[in-house]
């Protein structure tokens, strides 16, 4: 899928300093952010003060402080992502959802989409409709998902083991993001290829990789060349 890549590190505390970036119509650029540190609500706190107060209130609905966590910071890779890609003057509220809950920015010339697992969010952007899926590896029992994965597809999970499980789970989530319906697509209904998932006939391209413990999945509507990877420092 991707032939060329490029990695960055993004630190939040002077991203406007950087100079804009002309994302190419066969590229994306998927941001990143892992901690091992402990939860601190300080910190929290002091980033919460970046999003207006409706914006908060989405943040601290979550009851965990990981999912709170997780939350802010995806929602800041946007706000960075849409300043790096042509906003001057970046506004949340610009940030709207769709009827299935997909978030969007209106008259922007990107697309983005957001996931997050554990201790790491990601936040991917490219020009073309694009969904990404990120899923912490933990034991599972393969036999309890015969309603997501088709025949073939859990035979080669059996035959290869865990990582497959969540090679395949990820680009299922993945497609759903980008086509953009929701869980009202049946995951059983995606099947599985090489470098492709089948979606309702159309094909959706796919890149899989493990970051540390975790599988995570890129799915575009078009084959995309390019890659930039910007590791965001909080």
């Amino acid at each position: 899928m991707v032939t060329q890549n490029s990695t960055y590190n993004i630190a939040f505390s002077n991203f406007k300093s950087i100079p804009k970036i002309d994302l190419k119509e066969d590229e994306y650029c998927l941001f990143q952010y892992s901690t091992d540190r402990d939860i601190d609500h300080g910190f929290l706190q002091y980033y919460l003060e970046f999003l207006p107060k409706e914006f908060k209130a989405e943040v601290l609905k979550y009851r965990r402080w990981d999912d709170r966590y997780n939350c802010l910071f995806g929602k800041l890779m946007v706000y960075i992502g849409a300043y790096l890609f042509g906003y001057t003057s970046f506004e949340f509220e610009k940030i709207l959802k769709d009827s299935y809950g997909k978030p969007y920015i209106p008259d922007s010339d990107f697309n983005f989409n957001i996931s997050h697992s554990g201790n790491t969010v990601v936040c991917v952007f490219s020009k073309q409709e694009i969904g990404v899926d990120i899923e912490e590896i933990n034991d599972i029992e393969v036999d309890l998902f015969k309603d997501v994965f088709t025949a073939v597809e859990l035979q080669e999970i059996k035959s290869k083991g865990l990582d497959k499980f969540y090679e395949y789970w990820t680009k299922k989530e993945s497609v759903i993001k980008a086509v953009g319906k929701g869980m009202s697509i049946p995951l059983k209904e995606i099947a599985i290829q090489e470098n492709a998932s089948i979606y309702d006939n159309y094909a959706w391209y796919t890149k899989s990789f493990k970051m540390n413990n975790k599988f995570c999945s890129i799915t575009s509507k078009s084959k995309l060349k390019k890659s930039q990877e910007m590791h965001i420092l909080f």
